[in-house]
């Protein structure tokens, strides 16, 4: 049905004395708002994740990489986040950042403390620098807008990035977990806290790895090779 849809409309095409726009610009459209939420985030200046300031507002964030680990050699310092997502304001109503609350400031400073958890286990360990995470080897962006805005970005920025650690990807995912019940027979520990244990709740014995540490590397270079790291930040913005 696709297929003779297309050719129907091919046909009109060829009848019609006045050509199609070769293209619109909707305003309103899901897609366009994603594109122009995505573009005004990328647009923001990297800040440390370690020093945040507290800000009102929801919206989209962008955290990215610069540090020597061996699974993230390829995108360390790369325009490429290793990590998007959304903060949903306070009051779905909210038409303003302090009406929203501080659900993106927030939700980055938890990202942050799930880091610096892991930092400090992976040093109890002797862990190595190219095994280990650092808090201070993050940064992030973040924009502020308005609410409802940040659904439609946060899935175009997936698709403009495909970021290892989004569970898009299905390689490194599950960091942003709150924290599974090993007494639920189905749970089982993700694979973020599989290569990079630390998380109190995260290291219960009676939690099995959900993937191999072997096959989260084999994802992670697969996802690289679909998506190579953007290494322009003007090539990529145009």
């Amino acid at each position: 049905l696709a297929e003779h849809a297309a050719a129907l409309e091919a046909a009109r095409a060829t009848t019609d004395s006045v050509r199609m726009p070769r293209s619109s610009f909707d305003p309103a459209s899901p897609k366009t708002i994603g594109r122009m939420v995505s573009l005004a985030l990328i647009a923001q200046p990297m800040i440390p994740l370690e020093a945040l300031d507290k800000v009102y507002g929801s919206g989209v964030y962008a955290i990215y990489y610069c540090g020597p680990h061996d699974l993230y050699k390829e995108i360390s310092g790369t325009e490429t986040p290793i990590y998007v997502g959304k903060a949903d304001p306070s009051d779905g109503d909210a038409d303003t950042p302090r009406a929203q609350g501080t659900r993106l400031t927030g939700r980055l400073i938890e990202h942050a403390e799930t880091i610096r958890e892991v930092e400090a286990y992976a040093g109890k360990q002797g862990n190595s620098p190219t095994q280990t995470l650092r808090l201070a080897d993050f940064t992030c962006r973040r924009l502020v807008c308005a609410t409802n805005a940040q659904l439609a970005a946060e899935k175009t920025l997936i698709r403009m990035f495909w970021p290892i650690w989004n569970s898009d990807t299905k390689a490194c995912w599950g960091m942003s977990k709150h924290g599974d019940s090993a007494g639920t027979r189905k749970n089982k520990r993700s694979p973020w806290d599989v290569a990079h244990p630390g998380r109190e709740w995260a290291l219960d014995n009676r939690l099995d790895d959900s993937i191999p540490p072997t096959e989260i590397a084999i994802r992670i270079a697969k996802v690289l090779e679909r998506a190579p790291p953007r290494k322009d930040h003007a090539a990529l913005l145009e």
